[in-house]
């Protein structure tokens, strides 16, 4: 539950074009917090291009917030990026691919809020459920996602996650 003293004092909305540096900026946080700073490759003009185009690869929700000695400037705090999938088991499901909040601002419900959002973008969907993934060390956002009723498939069902990189796709496509 939120701080009484942190209602009205954030929002969360569909992110927009003019976002992209403060995503990127969230996505480099993110990536340093998982001690792999040097993993993110992309640019802003990637996620303008790739989020905002005619044929979205995915979808952001942000959050702004203000901290109390501000009255007027928001910045943006955390952010969920998603996209939809198929399970030709289960159906139609949203992906969650990143979720964050910035340090300073967690313990005010946002994360609780962005969850919220994405539940109801995905019941709108007629998605079947969310799947993400959660790094084995980060015992703090697996406690989080567990208090939630989130399961942990590589736990009860077992599941290996596999990757082919570009290199490989490449090989495969020429037919080697």
């Amino acid at each position: 539950m939120a701080n009484p003293g942190t209602l009205n004092r954030f929002r969360v909305r569909p992110a927009e074009p003019q976002d992209c540096a403060e995503i990127l900026r969230l996505i480099k946080e993110l990536a340093a917090y998982e001690n792999m700073p040097d993993a993110v490759k992309i640019t802003e003009a990637d996620l303008l291009r790739d989020g905002f185009g005619s044929h979205p690869f995915f979808y952001c929700l942000i959050a702004e917030a203000r901290k109390e000695d501000e009255t007027e400037d928001t910045g943006i705090v955390g952010f969920a990026m998603y996209y939809f999938t198929y399970d030709p088991w289960i159906g139609k499901l949203l992906y969650l691919e990143d979720f964050y909040v910035m340090d300073d601002f967690r313990g005010w419900g946002i994360g609780t809020e962005l969850l919220k959002k994405l539940s109801q973008i995905a019941l709108e969907n007629s998605c079947s459920c969310m799947h993400f993934l959660v790094v084995v060390w980060n015992k703090p956002s697996i406690e989080y996602y567990m208090r939630r009723g989130a399961s942990d498939l590589s736990t009860e069902e077992g599941w290996h996650l596999f990757r082919f990189d570009k290199e490989q796709l490449i090989t495969m496509a020429d037919g080697q």
